[in-house]
């Protein structure tokens, strides 16, 4: 589901840039920092605390330990963040706010694009 909201996204930046280089290159930038800054590689108690809120706050950290549990290996999640301790809802609910919201601009922008 996360895959599907970011496409929402990717659908955004496509259709506000004027060519596909520009697409690609502005698809991929914001995309590294939001992998990257997760639980996806590194667990968060290694991290800074200011970066360890970020990342137990990251809707990508949330889908990773929500694989995580749903696959039965949860890992050693010390975190009191709420997107750490209920992950599946959190998962899911960063999904359904991403699609809302991103879907929404997408489509208002392709509307005017071509009005």
């Amino acid at each position: 589901m996360l895959g599907y909201a970011f496409t929402w996204i990717g659908a955004l930046i496509g259709m506000s840039v004027r060519t596909p280089e520009a697409a690609t290159s502005s698809g991929l930038i914001w995309l590294f920092p939001v992998t990257f800054i997760s639980n996806a590689f590194v667990d968060t108690s290694h991290m800074t605390p200011w970066l360890r809120h970020i990342a137990e706050w990251n809707p990508f950290s949330a889908t990773v330990q929500a694989c995580r549990v749903l696959f039965a290996n949860p890992g050693q999640s010390q975190s009191d963040a709420w997107p750490m301790v209920h992950p599946v809802w959190a998962s899911l609910i960063y999904s359904a706010l991403i699609i809302v919201i991103f879907r929404t601009l997408a489509v208002r922008k392709y509307r005017s694009a071509t009005a």
